[in-house]
This record gives structure tokens, C-alpha cells and sequence, in this order.
């Protein structure tokens, strides 16, 4: 087998998705995946100075880049934005302007890290990371028996009717909204997917491709998950008969250099959260919908047949009229890729997820989000 040359040079390249957050209104738990942001000064007092992310260096960002994906909007660098246009997001940039000021979701944001080789040109592989029900705000006043109870529910019929009824006897008045969210989302949580190459045919694809769910701090950007995904590098063709019947379908492969390089845009706003129809959109996911900020009950399909779950829908920015619209963030859906090939360029144009991942990624972020990629 050979290792697929477009892949390797696509792969070069990433993409990330952003919103505007003001940290200094929220109060966030410590997490395991803060990187530490200390200057010590030579004084008789060992006096220790906490940085704020925006008073870091290029040269410490581009180090915590290498390590957690959610500081790679802040590297000021050409060769991941599109010249043509300003590509210094600043720390600003990771706040949600759409919420109001005092909204507890307004510094969480996305990225999409679509860089599968490192600076030595080797695969960097794709280790993904599940949300943490400890780390989430949402879960911030429940004890911790009730999220053990959580995560041992979903191995187990028995522990379901433990959690069911502990939420009934202590959190009565939060059942139905804590239900919603195990039945929705975290009964199709499963384990990390890990992978350094994926194969098809005679090909051979480097992993790494994934999209993050972060939050931003005061002194830390935070990992709270880590999904693989796939980007673009296929472009489907159909060949019709006179009569205009398909007779036979294909895809070309291509590099995203040159006009290819235009199909994503550099910035993107998350315009809205669509839904699928795997799961019955009720009364609680209307509420938690609004607590967020906004989401509906729609299926986006695919050429009006091939649902696409959990879209979320992306607009280009008015600098980028060469965009191609309409694309968006969904579960895997369609033949042309396996979920085995997630964390590898080969998407016909959206940007895809797992079961799970797509899920929770809808649950979590809140609409309006700046979309910002890397090319």
C-alpha cells in the first residue's frame, strides 16, 4: 500500500471555528487540560505573575498549539490564514457577540484542526478526547455519585435504573431535563477513537484531522473535547446518458492548493443548529435549546434523500464571496465515508463527525459561532 500523496499535502492544512466570549463574568472549574501561563520574576519574594492568554507570545502560543489545538486561532501566521485577508484573531476574536455579556456559554467556541501531518512530515495521528460531565458548567451543582451514575449507565442496563431512579429521589425537579440529556446525548458515548493511518483500497491516509470544543479563560484555553473528522478532498461525478439517467458515479481527488484552496472560507458563522431523525425533538430539547442560544427541530438532507444529523450550518463571511455556501458540521451519513476513515481528508465537501461526537457537539454549542479556518 502507498501513502496517498493528496492526502499528505491536503493535510497540511487546517481549519478553525470561533466565537467571542467575555471570561471575566463566568466562573469555570480548573480541568485537567489547562496548559500553565507563569513568569517568574527575580525578586526576594519569588513573586509569580499569572498571564492572561492575550499577553502570550507567538512563541509560547505556537508551543501550547502543538499540545491543545483550542490556542491555534491566536498563531499570526500567513500560512494558515489566507493572505489576502487579516488573520491576527486576537484573544477578542474567542468571545460570542452574539449572547449577552452575562451569558454563562458565551467562551465556549469551536476549532477544526485539519493539520494531519507534523512539521516532520509525519502523521500525527488522532487520539480523541470525550467531554468530562466534572468540567462542563452545565453539571456544576450535582454531586458526584449522580455523574458516576452517568457514565456507568451506558455500559449497563442495571446502573440505567440506578441513575433513573437516584435523579427521581434527589433531583426531582431537574429529571426531565437530566433524562433528556442521557437518552439524547451521552447514551451514544463511545469510546475514544485512536488511530495514527486509516486504509482504502490500496491507499494509505494519515490521521489527525479533528474538531475541538473549547472554552476560553482568563489564563487558559481549555480542551473539553477533541473529535476526528474529515474535511474536503473529493469532488463526486455522476456521468448521465442522453435521457439524463446516472449511469455511473465517482469522485476526482484533488490537492487544496490554487482554486481549490477558495472552497472553505478562511471565516464562518455557525448560522443555525438543525436536528435528525434518530431521535424525537421534545419539550426539554426546546429548553435547552433556548438556553443556549438557539436550535430547531430540522433535518438537512443531502440532494432531498440522504439525511445529514445534527447539522450545523455554516455561512462564509463577506470577504470570502468565493465560498462555496451551504456547507456544514454533521454526523457521518453518507457511503462515501466510513466512519473509520474520520481524522482523514476525504469529505465530499462538509466537515464530519461521529454518532456521538456530532450529538454532543450540537448539545454543547451555542449558535452564531465565528467560524474561522485555517487554509
Amino acid at each position: 500500500m502507498k501513502l496517498s500523496l493528496s492526502l499528505t499535502l491536503s493535510l497540511l492544512f487546517g481549519i478553525a471555528l470561533f466565537s467571542y466570549v467575555d471570561q471575566e463574568k463566568i466562573k469555570l472549574p480548573i480541568t485537567a487540560e489547562k496548559l500553565p501561563i507563569i513568569s517568574t520574576l527575580n525578586k526576594p519574594t519569588d513573586s509569580v505573575i499569572i498571564k492572561t492568554v492575550g499577553q502570550l507570545d507567538q512563541a509560547v502560543i505556537r508551543e501550547f498549539m502543538k499540545i491543545n489545538s483550542c490556542y491555534l486561532p491566536l498563531v499570526n501566521d500567513s500560512s494558515f490564514f489566507h493572505p489576502k485577508y487579516d488573520y491576527r484573531f486576537n484573544w477578542s476574536k474567542l468571545f460570542n457577540d452574539s449572547l449577552p455579556l452575562d451569558h454563562i456559554y458565551r467562551n465556549r467556541y469551536l476549532v477544526g484542526d485539519f493539520m494531519a501531518l507534523d512539521e516532520n512530515f509525519e502523521s500525527r495521528g488522532i487520539t480523541e478526547i470525550n467531554p468530562v460531565l466534572e468540567e462542563l458548567i452545565d453539571f456544576r451543582k450535582y454531586d458526584n455519585k449522580l455523574l458516576d451514575l452517568f457514565n456507568a449507565a451506558e455500559r449497563s442496563a442495571e446502573k440505567k435504573g440506578e441513575l433513573v431512579a437516584y435523579i427521581r429521589n434527589k433531583y426531582a425537579k431537574d429529571s426531565l431535563k437530566l433524562m433528556n440529556f442521557y437518552e439524547k446525548v451521552w447514551e451514544f458515548k463511545t469510546p475514544p477513537f485512536v488511530r495514527n493511518f486509516s486504509t482504502m483500497g490500496q491507499n494509505v491516509y494519515a490521521n489527525g484531522q479533528r474538531v475541538c470544543l473549547c472554552e476560553a479563560r482568563k489564563d487558559t484555553l481549555v480542551l473539553i473535547a477533541q473529535f476526528a473528522t474529515s474535511s474536503k478532498r473529493l469532488n463526486p461525478v455522476e456521468i448521465k446518458d442522453s435521457t439524463g439517467k446516472v449511469i455511473s458515479k465517482s469522485h476526482n481527488q484533488y490537492l487544496p492548493i490554487g482554486k481549490k484552496r477558495h472552497y472553505y472560507a478562511s471565516q464562518y458563522r455557525i448560522t443555525s443548529k438543525n436536528w435528525d431523525r434518530e431521535r424525537k425533538y421534545e419539550k426539554a430539547d426546546l429548553i435547552h435549546d433556548e438556553e443556549v442560544g438557539g436550535g430547531n427541530n430540522r433535518v438537512t438532507y443531502y440532494k432531498g434523500y440522504a439525511q445529514l444529523p445534527n447539522f450545523l450550518l455554516m455561512e462564509p463571511a463577506k470577504e470570502y464571496p468565493r465560498a462555496t455556501r451551504l456547507n456544514g458540521i454533521h454526523e457521518v451519513a453518507l457511503r462515501e465515508l466510513s466512519r473509520g476513515m474520520l481524522g482523514t481528508a476525504n469529505s465530499i465537501g462538509c466537515i464530519r463527525l461521529s454518532d456521538f461526537g456530532s450529538k454532543f457537539t450540537r448539545w454543547w454549542v451555542p449558535p452564531k459561532r465565528e467560524f474561522f479556518r485555517n487554509v
